[in-house]
């Protein structure tokens, strides 16, 4: 699982499986903190039965690797749920 942080020109940052050389990202998320050490995932179109979004290119500002606690998270969620340690203290409880 290619899970990334892909920061749109618009702002939004979204999370999800993200291949980069089709632009695809599959159920992408987006990162609501909830309290100083918690944060919740919600959809980016909940309204939508779409699981995979095509990007333009020049919509994608920037392509980042977000932090194991929360690709975990994202695993366990919506891939195979496998998660792998990190050896601290995770980002969510």
């Amino acid at each position: 699982m290619n899970v990334k942080i892909v920061k749109l020109t618009s702002g939004e940052e979204l999370f999800g499986e993200f291949n980069e050389e089709k632009g695809k990202i599959t159920n992408p998320v987006v990162m609501i903190p909830v309290s100083k050490e918690q944060i919740a995932f919600q959809p980016w179109l909940p309204y939508s039965e779409d699981k995979e979004y095509y990007l333009k290119p020049e919509h994608i500002q920037i392509v980042a690797t977000a932090a194991q606690t929360i690709t975990n998270e994202y695993s366990r969620i919506y891939g195979s749920g496998i998660v792998t340690s990190t050896g601290g203290s995770g980002l969510i409880s």
